[in-house]
């Protein structure tokens, strides 16, 4: 089982050893982008709602992030990844492997074993939002201070403008 406070500190440890720009929010549920629009109206913060996606392949997962709007391609990832079984992870999974609520999946933090791949739109935007495996949590992070912390991390990482439509 994952530790969730353990994560979340070690997100809040990468910003921090980043220097990334960032400010943290607590507020009522939020599980759809719907109920984010009104949590933000009520919470003050703003931004562009990341989209981090837990892929389950063959041999574990892979995280894919973009904004959203936009959509991954399965089947450029099937190439990328020579996998022709790829999908979503299911809430199950999600829980187990991440200790994140669907809609709470975040973009670092997790297993160095896990390969990310970057929709390099994230980091033309003012400000990227994500939900740090709680649903009463947002994270709103410059989106250009991205840049700093992918090299950074131990995870493999791609820029994969390719994958996302």
């Amino acid at each position: 089982m994952v530790n969730k406070e353990a994560v979340y500190s070690n997100i809040i440890r990468i910003l921090d050893d980043s220097k990334a720009k960032y400010k943290l929010f607590n507020h009522k549920p939020a599980f759809t982008y719907d109920e984010l629009l009104a949590v933000q109206k009520e919470a003050g913060f703003i931004g562009t709602e990341g989209k981090c996606l837990i892929v389950r392949i063959k041999d574990g997962f892979v995280v894919c992030i973009t904004i959203q709007g936009i959509k991954l391609n399965f089947s450029k990832l099937k190439e990328i990844l020579n996998d022709k079984d790829i999908r979503l992870a299911n809430p199950e999974e999600l829980r187990e492997s991440f200790g994140a609520e669907p809609g709470c999946a975040y973009p670092f933090g997790f297993d160095e074993s896990i390969n990310i791949y970057i929709d390099p739109k994230i980091y033309s935007q003012e400000w990227f939002l994500f939900s740090p495996l709680f649903p009463t949590k947002t994270i709103q992070v410059k989106g250009s201070d991205l840049r700093q912390i992918f090299p950074n991390l131990k995870n493999k990482t791609k820029e994969s403008p390719d994958i996302f439509t």
